[in-house]
């Protein structure tokens, strides 16, 4: 089997899983946000926050999740995920002092490495197009 081949489908698969987990993570959280009866809008109220915050952070994380499906958007879907944890870890510190604040953890270190795995991957493509005449 060629090496060449085997990195190429590593460096796809180190992409691809840490995207599908966000996306399956954060599809049915974005959508069970938009429910006013759920444990979101529990927690929402339990915050302080108003319904309208609520409703648009579960808009966001489905915009998120959306453009993390299609490689030229994946980078703003990331960042996307990487500022909702970001804000979430803030509430758990402020609002709940500390409790729950690892829960945030894992989404952020895999948006993170898909956004710096789609950049490189930009980056290394728009160098090859620079080379080729």
């Amino acid at each position: 089997m060629n090496v060449a081949r085997i990195k190429a489908g590593a460096r796809l698969a180190a992409v691809w899983i840490p995207t599908l987990f966000l996306v399956f993570v954060f599809a049915p959280q974005a959508w069970n946000k938009l429910s006013d009866t759920g444990g979101w809008a529990i927690a929402f109220r339990h915050w302080g926050y108003p319904t309208w915050f609520r409703i648009l952070i579960g808009f966001v994380e489905t915009t998120a999740a959306l453009l993390l499906l299609w490689p030229r958007s994946a980078t703003v879907g990331a960042a996307l995920v990487v500022a909702v944890m970001l804000g979430g870890t803030g509430t758990h510190i402020v609002k709940d002092h500390g409790r729950h604040v690892t829960s945030e953890v894992l989404p952020i270190t895999l948006a993170t490495i898909v956004l710096v795995l789609r950049i490189r991957r930009a980056r290394s493509r728009r160098r090859s197009r620079a080379l080729t005449p």
